[in-house]
């Protein structure tokens, strides 16, 4: 019999007080690796730090722990206390597999068929769900400041302060001509190093105690707080590793502007010239070149050889084309792959994203709910019935040494050890009943997680896309008949092994767990 070494992981936020505790947490983790035999070689724990970023010093060492093979198994109570970002729950689940470690739920047990793949995927955005509608509310409260013209964090732009008090910004009257001299040197056409020499000379230093040079203007032409609006919400979204460029913002149209809430150091005519002149200079520089991302990378296959394909692409005449190419030497056809990721993308909304196809996976997963509901209550009622045979035959023995039997030393040790098996199935009664009770699903949420991952099958963002392509796209096959090129597609359907979802364009439909496999021909123009 193998050794399998086990670490918990558990996480409390403070922001939640229904969530349960270290303690309970690590308690039903225990039990957990108990009844599978594991031994618990390792403890993590973070408090008060939310799982939509992964600052966790507990989490980073336990991933740490993870290369130096000290544990087969990370058990958490919850899939949630692991991460409620996808992009970083993937991430660190693709980092423990590669170090051979399994990641396993007290309370969601999954397991690799691919009805769980689809499980694991909608319990992941149901706790993104919860998690970013709390985010939603700390928004309003921070969306409410900004109409007061309360500060709301981050440093205060050089000129102004926070009134300790009030929190609301003011006129610091110790910097705020150095702003002017900036703004209206600009207009006037003065280099940028020659204003920040006039700037030193009269006294002024950063808010490091610095000589001004030239890149500690780099933001001032831009911030609205100079002329007295509270731009608020202006960052752009982190991407998919949970980072973000603090220099990046959304465009103009996106962010909140709330007019003259802050005293203005800058007439707003004179703001606006200089935010021009500005941004006239920065479109001189050059661009970068954007990163291809391949949404079906390692799902493509060909026919002809059984190579994988791969992404290839190049500019010519000005264009940038991109390709899956066989990555073998059967000469089967390259395929564009705008045209491509399209034409999948239209599939996938028109099976697992149409009406019919989420209310199909809705009722599939409460289906397997309640399986696994029964599963569980016919594990509950033997050990319910073997309590009450001890709690029966305590009694006897109970009575019998009441009665002064001889053998009162004998029944007074199979009352101990009775006593001590009934408080063991006890333990095991109460952990089973509150698995039983986690088998509920809120449909209405599982439905907005469902419309979610449509709107992120339709995203312009291409990590969004690629995410529901992993979870949702088992295989594409590639094959050249007679110079038209045929794409077989194999979709993960959340059916428990039964009929898959067809479509008008389907020819044909495999009866297994990956649902139907739709054939259709593609042209390249």
């Amino acid at each position: 019999m193998n050794i399998i070494n086990a670490a918990a992981y558990a996480r409390y936020s403070s922001d939640n007080q229904r969530e349960e505790s270290l303690s309970a947490q690590l308690n039903a983790i225990k039990d957990y690796c108990q009844k599978k035999g594991y031994i618990l070689t390792n403890v993590y724990t973070d408090e008060a730090k939310t799982a939509t970023n992964d600052h966790r010093k507990g989490f980073q060492q336990m991933i740490t722990d993870s290369e130096l093979k000290l544990f087969n198994v990370v058990v958490v109570h919850k899939f949630d206390r692991f991460a409620r970002n996808r992009y970083d729950s993937a991430s660190y689940k693709r980092k423990l597999k590669i170090n051979k470690v399994r990641l396993e739920s007290v309370l969601e047990q999954l397991d690799d068929s691919p009805e769980s793949v689809i499980l694991e995927s909608v319990l992941e955005g149901m706790a993104e769900y919860y998690s970013k509608n709390l985010a939603r509310e700390v928004r309003k409260g921070l969306l409410e400041n900004a109409k007061a013209g309360i500060h709301n964090g981050g440093r205060t732009p050089y000129g102004l302060k926070v009134n300790p008090i009030t929190r609301k910004y003011e006129i610091d009257e110790t910097r705020y001509k150095a702003v002017q001299m900036y703004f209206n040197g600009v207009a006037a056409g003065i280099p940028l190093a020659e204003i920040a020499r006039r700037i030193n000379a009269e006294g002024f230093r950063t808010y490091t105690g610095d000589k001004f040079k030239v890149t500690s203007f780099d933001t001032w032409a831009n911030n609205r707080k100079y002329k007295g609006d509270y731009a608020w919400d202006v960052a752009t979204k982190k991407d998919a590793e949970g980072k973000r460029n603090s220099h990046a913002k959304k465009p103009i149209e996106e962010q909140t502007i709330i007019p003259g809430v802050i005293p203005a150091i800058i007439p707003t005519e004179l703001w606006e010239r200089v935010n021009a002149l500005m941004k006239e200079r920065q479109r001189t520089g050059g661009s970068m070149t954007a990163k291809e991302t391949y949404l079906l990378s390692g799902k493509i296959t060909c026919g002809s050889c059984g190579a994988n394909y791969f992404g290839e692409g190049y500019n010519s005449r000005g264009r940038h084309y991109a390709y899956y190419k066989c990555s073998g030497k059967c000469g089967n056809n390259g395929v564009d792959k705008y045209k491509l990721e399209k034409m999948i993308s239209e599939m996938l909304e028109k099976t697992c994203f149409s009406e019919e196809g989420m209310e199909e996976i809705k009722d599939n997963v409460k289906k397997l709910y309640a399986d696994r509901k029964k599963n569980i209550d016919s594990e509950i009622a033997p050990i319910k019935n073997e309590i009450r045979k001890l709690e029966l035959k305590i009694d006897n023995w109970l009575e019998l040494i009441g009665e002064g039997t001889p053998d009162k030393r004998l029944f007074a040790q199979k009352v101990s050890e009775a006593n001590e098996r009934k408080t063991l199935l006890e333990s095991q009664l109460t952990k089973m009943n509150v698995i039983a009770s986690s088998q509920t699903i809120d449909e209405a949420i599982l439905i907005k997680v469902l419309k979610a991952k449509k709107d992120q099958l339709l995203s312009s963002n291409e990590e969004d896309r690629k995410q529901v392509f992993k979870e949702y796209v088992d295989k594409v096959v590639i094959n050249t008949v007679n110079d038209q090129t045929i794409i077989e597609l194999c979709v993960r359907c959340f059916n428990g092994g039964g009929e898959g979802i067809c479509t008008p364009v389907s020819k044909s439909c495999h009866k297994s767990v990956y649902a139907c496999i739709l054939y259709f021909k593609f042209r390249q123009s």
